[in-house]
């Protein structure tokens, strides 16, 4: 009995800790979102893409030794004589003469080298600085723009699976109240009230509503693995949606304002624009790739030969300017190309204005016709309930057929599914029309859970 306790406990703490609400689901796709996290990642990276860029313009120095190890050997002829001297010692030079045969000398050169310079002036390097600081932006924004689509993508996975729950209750009560109306039926024409084809009428009925209830079932598995595919874990259910929950016309009630917002504070154009930036700055460096360059360079080497003794030391400070003169063509192409590619920067730019603009429009008159929905379709269900209710007081004195009873039914349902995908529409859009605004945060998060039953 206690091990029977111990397994339903468990069962219903692992039923209770699968539920969860939006916040909940959202703060687990957060930490576990790949979409994200290698937004993250191409962050940090773009960090080293300007220290990269900036080494160009900064002093750079390097230590060079080097030990070579020197072996010759020298073949006379018979009948040549070679005369030679050479420094035996601080005051002592040495001469001879060698004969036909060789002569080997071994000696070890080791050579230290220090070098540096500095850039006085690079036009190229400069712009290919200032390209990846405008690139680093961009990837912020990028991050940015991977939050907040994560916060939508969020919240459209959690309302699908109410929107889903909600029409398979739905779908439920059709089927049940179908299946009530066929038992209805064929009692009636067991005992000589009606005709079968009531009986066939009612059958398929049913078998519609049936086949409509399996595809229900469906939808709420496929939805729930959306979530999964967010967050790593797999829900059970979801907290849904209360039923007062007054939904109107955010502020501010003017499309302009809200356009205005999207154009000024949406990451996509805001990215838009640091890529066209991004873009220019590499133009001006392909530009600048004609002009000279000057850099302050010194170095100092010490060479010494152990054998011998000697060794020299020499020191150079100098400037030293460099012009491209010919290229073959390569640097005129990449100037060209670069033009190009910031002209289509530009282009991809008023496209993106343009489409938000549009988007923003399209959502607030969304939004404003969902608001007028949720309070027609409410009100539609009512008149549906009334007029089933009248349906089948007919149906059962006769004035009315089995046929105006189904179709009285499947509006009353029909109605109710609308009223409910008008009220998660109304939320969806809000929220996209946020997320083009450029508005869309963890608050707006907090505010749909509050819209949640604890």
């Amino acid at each position: 009995m206690k091990k029977l306790l111990s397994i339903t406990s468990a069962l219903l703490a692992s039923t209770l800790a699968s539920a969860a609400d939006l916040s909940t689901i959202y703060e687990q796709a957060a930490s576990n979102d790949p979409e994200v996290a290698s937004a993250r990642s191409s962050r940090e990276a773009d960090d080293y893409n300007v220290m990269i860029a900036r080494g160009a313009l900064l002093p750079k120095a390097q230590l060079d030794y080097k030990i070579t190890e020197v072996d010759t050997e020298l073949e006379l002829d018979s009948g040549i004589d070679l005369y030679y001297c050479g420094v035996s010692g601080p005051d002592s030079l040495q001469c001879g003469r060698a004969q036909s045969g060789s002569t080997e000398s071994n000696y070890r050169q080791n050579q230290l080298s220090v070098s540096a310079s500095m850039p006085l002036l690079n036009l190229n390097s400069w712009y290919t600085y200032q390209a990846a600081r405008s690139g680093n932006a961009g990837s912020d924004l990028t991050l940015q723009l991977a939050e907040q689509q994560l916060l939508l993508r969020t919240a459209e996975a959690y309302f699908d699976v109410l929107r889903s729950q909600d029409n398979l209750s739905t779908a439920k009560a059709e089927e049940k109240a179908v299946k009530r109306s066929l038992e209805q039926t064929k009692q009636r024409y067991d005992v000589g009230l009606i005709a079968i084809t009531e009986v066939y009428e009612a059958q398929a009925g049913y078998d519609l509503s049936y086949v409509n209830l399996l595809g229900q079932e469906a939808a709420l598995e496929i939805s729930y693995e959306a979530i999964e595919n967010l967050t790593g874990e797999r829900y059970e259910s979801v907290a849904p949606l209360l039923e007062k929950v007054s939904m109107e016309m955010p502020e501010p009630t003017d499309v302009n304002e809200w356009v205005d917002s999207g154009l000024g504070k949406y990451p996509g154009i805001l990215l838009a624009e640091s890529g066209r930036e991004a873009v220019r700055l590499q133009r001006n460096a392909a530009r600048s790739n004609h002009m000279p360059t000057v850099d302050l360079i010194a170095s100092y080497t010490d060479s010494r030969q152990d054998s011998m003794e000697t060794g020299s030391t020499t020191t150079a400070v100098g400037v030293q300017i460099s012009v491209p003169l010919l290229a073959g063509g390569s640097l005129y192409g990449q100037s060209k190309q670069a033009a190009l590619n910031y002209a289509a920067a530009d282009y991809d730019l008023e496209k993106q204005r343009r489409d938000v603009k549009q988007s923003i429009r399209s959502l607030y008159h969304k939004v404003r016709t969902d608001v007028l929905n949720i309070k027609a379709r409410k009100q539609a269900i009512k008149s549906a309930k009334s007029a089933l209710d009248a349906t089948e007081t007919g149906y059962k004195v006769g004035t009315r057929n089995i046929v105006e009873v189904l179709d009285a039914q499947r509006n009353l349902y029909q109605a109710q599914r609308d009223y409910a995908n008008a009220r998660y529409d109304y939320i969806i859009n809000l929220l996209n029309l946020k997320f083009f605004a450029g508005t869309l945060n963890e608050q707006d998060i907090q505010m749909l859970n509050t819209w949640l039953e604890a």
